[in-house]
C-alpha cells in the first residue's frame, strides 16, 4: 500500500509541476500606426504539436480571432515554441486601433487563455 501511495503521489507532484509552466507570449515593445504594419509575435511554454489562437481586442472593445492574418499560423513545436508575423495593416485601416494600448491573447483550441500582453501603438 505504501508503494502505491508514493507512486501516486509522484505521478501528481509531476502533473502539477507541468502545468505550472507558464506560456509566454512576446511581442515587441511597440508597433506604428501604419496601414502595412507588421507584428512578430512569438510564444514559448506551450503544449507541444498544439495550435495556438490569437485574439486581439479592437479599439471598440470587439475581440476578434487574428488568424487570417498570421503568417505561417502558429503551431507550437516539439518544445512548445511557435513564432508568426501578423499582418495588422486592415487594423489600422478600419480605424481599429489607435495609439495605445491593445491587448492580445493566445489560446488554445476551445479558446481557454493561454498567456495575454499588451501591444503599443504609437504614431
Amino acid at each position: 500500500m505504501n508503494r502505491t501511495l508514493t507512486i501516486t503521489t509522484l505521478g501528481l507532484l509531476v502533473a502539477m509541476s507541468s502545468s505550472l509552466a507558464a506560456q509566454e507570449l512576446k511581442v515587441p515593445a511597440s508597433a506604428a500606426l501604419d496601414k502595412k504594419g507588421m507584428l512578430e509575435i512569438s510564444g514559448s511554454g506551450f503544449k507541444a504539436n498544439e495550435p495556438v489562437l490569437l485574439l486581439f481586442t479592437t479599439a471598440d472593445g470587439v475581440t476578434s480571432e487574428i488568424g487570417y492574418a498570421l503568417k505561417p499560423e502558429p503551431v507550437a513545436d516539439a518544445k512548445g515554441n511557435w513564432n508568426t508575423q501578423w499582418s495588422y495593416g486592415r487594423f489600422v485601416k478600419k480605424k481599429l486601433v489607435a495609439a495605445g494600448d491593445f491587448t492580445l491573447s493566445a489560446t488554445d483550441d476551445d479558446f481557454n487563455e493561454l498567456a495575454a500582453t499588451k501591444i503599443k501603438f504609437q504614431k
